[in-house]
């Protein structure tokens, strides 16, 4: 982390000094929105297939360093949500004691019930961003990301029979066995995370404010997971924000 807050540290005073050198305007602003991620990968893995979309939050600080009147480099800070959900016969990861002893090596048992895995990231995008127009100003920019685990919970809900199959054919337990229960799996997922991230944008400027609406997808490079054995999950999501930038200089 301290080479992490080291080389932002003197990315800033570059683009900074930059932004002076060409008498570009440099903005600061906030935005905030809608997140809505998925897990994908898990190929192989009853444990980390069948995530589909679920909802959250985006927010954080934005800023943009101009290198010419067209081109710039935007950095931000965000939290944004990260993780998917699962509705429906699954792979049980938290077995009640009572089933354990009958699983062989490798083999899970199912349940019908709903798993949200929700992951709170801390993320820096450094963007390239080309700007076109004046009264409105559209804009596209593209560039990478790092990603900071802040916590992740798995949380479950409802009651179902247990099953030996994915087809929940096969009967084990007599009675259904309640699911209902928030896991702590922050120590089951890295840290860190490294990915792509690009979209499109609108910004209306008005004086030396401005506000601009944002629409942009991420993707992770990395296995979330620690271990193979839970799984082989990519972060993924598409962000829509609405924010407010104050211009610096000219």
């Amino acid at each position: 982390m301290r080479k992490l807050t080291w080389s932002l540290s003197m990315l800033l005073a570059v683009l900074m000094v930059a932004g002076a050198a060409s008498a570009q305007p440099i903005w600061l602003g906030v935005h905030g929105g809608l997140s809505i991620p998925d897990l994908s990968g898990g190929k192989g893995n009853a444990l980390s297939t069948g995530y589909t979309s679920r909802l959250a939050g985006n927010f954080g600080l934005n800023s943009d360093f101009g290198i010419t009147k067209k081109f710039s480099i935007a950095v931000e800070l965000n939290y944004a949500g990260q993780g998917g959900k699962h509705d429906g016969v699954q792979a049980i990861t938290n077995l009640p004691a009572q089933y354990q002893s009958y699983l062989q090596p490798g083999q899970y048992f199912y349940g019908n019930f709903k798993n949200t895995a929700a992951l709170d990231y801390l993320e820096l995008p450094i963007l390239a961003r080309l700007t076109w127009g004046k009264t409105w100003k559209f804009y596209v920019n593209a560039g990478p990301y790092i990603g900071y685990l802040l916590h992740a919970e798995e949380k479950t809900k409802g009651s179902s029979y247990i099953y030996e199959d994915a087809g929940a054919t096969q009967l084990i337990s007599p009675t259904p066995e309640d699911f209902n229960a928030n896991t702590n799996i922050t120590s089951d997922i890295h840290k860190f995370n490294v990915g792509i991230s690009g979209g499109v944008g609108l910004a209306y400027p008005f004086g030396r404010n401005e506000i601009f609406l944002d629409v942009r997808g991420e993707y992770g490079f990395l296995n979330i997971q620690k271990s193979s054995a839970d799984g082989k999950d990519h972060t993924g999501n598409a962000l829509l924000s609405l924010g407010y930038s104050f211009r610096l200089g000219k």
